[in-house]
């Protein structure tokens, strides 16, 4: 999952009508939750912390899915393919880091 469809998770298990009571439920500023929404700004790894504990999903997972947002956007394909690994496995192995710099 992206970013904002994170945040829109949030906001549909709580019944949240705005990105206000979205903020305030994150204790995020709205602009904030605006940036992410209009520039395409990717989660921080507080907000991925955050959603994860909103949401009662592995923090590993949702950290993993911000950065594999982030690598995508600079084009860094083998970084990609590490943080896809990790979410899958749940684990940052040590076989696919050595892949990296093998």
């Amino acid at each position: 999952m992206k970013t904002v469809e994170y945040l829109d998770a949030v906001k549909t298990a709580y019944s949240l009508g705005s990105d206000y009571q979205l903020a305030k439920k994150m204790n995020e500023n709205t602009s904030r939750i605006s940036m992410y929404r209009t520039n395409g700004t990717v989660m921080n790894d507080d907000l991925a912390i955050k959603i994860s504990y909103l949401l009662d999903l592995n923090p590993l997972a949702v950290l993993a899915d911000a950065h594999i947002e982030r690598e995508m956007k600079l084009g860094n394909d083998s970084m990609v393919i590490f943080w896809e690994e990790v979410k899958r496995s749940g684990k940052m192995d040590v076989k696919v880091l050595s892949k990296m710099v093998a």
